[in-house]
């Protein structure tokens, strides 16, 4: 429930922003405010989704594990899989990226269980929805993550590509790129 929260108020938060026009300063010292404002905001976005994925919360959760174009390999559901990309995917030790590498390796989608509406049985087994996607790279030690849930509501809002306002890049520890290459070791 908290991870869910934690989306939706950063999501809500991007989109009272959206009403706003946008300009560059001229001044180069209120462009360095700036953009260390908006480095701040990032990073603290970040660290609600890193937050979100520690949490314990209420609904389960798996990881879709995707190959360089796209299609989908297995599903890790295996508790202790799922376990280890949860915390390989939450560590503190990334750094920001400016620009996306080029070369994609495999991708891990974390979906979650969709919320039990009322009426419904909650024995019965749920759907599950994709909510982020993380990306490692084959050539740089590096990750991209991406907020997939909540967008359709957000697209109302002209002027503004989502995908992009809600897609980061981040060099990560070279240990946690290599395993991520390595999605077999998560294969049931």
């Amino acid at each position: 429930m908290k991870r869910s929260l934690t989306i939706c108020t950063a999501l809500l938060s991007l989109s009272l922003l959206a009403g706003c026009a946008v300009t560059s300063p001229t001044d180069p010292k209120l462009q360095e405010d700036w953009d260390d404002a908006a480095d701040e905001a990032q990073e603290d976005f970040l660290e609600d989704i890193q937050d979100a994925l520690e949490d314990d919360g209420e609904k389960a959760h798996r990881w879709k594990v995707l190959d360089a174009e796209g299609q989908e390999l297995y599903t890790v559901t295996d508790p202790e899989a799922v376990a280890a990309l949860d915390e390989m995917l939450s560590d503190d030790g990334w750094g920001r990226l400016e620009k996306e590498p080029a070369d994609p390796a495999y991708s891990y989608v974390y979906s979650q269980e969709k919320t039990l509406l009322a009426g419904q049985d909650p024995n019965a087994e749920r759907e599950y929805e994709d909510l982020m996607t993380f990306t490692v790279f084959a050539s740089e030690d590096a990750l991209t993550m991406q907020i997939l849930g909540g967008l359709e509501e957000l697209s109302l809002i002209p002027g503004i590509d989502w995908e992009d306002v809600l897609t980061f890049s981040a060099s990560i520890p070279a240990a946690t790129a290599e395993a991520l290459r390595d999605p077999a070791q998560f294969a049931e």
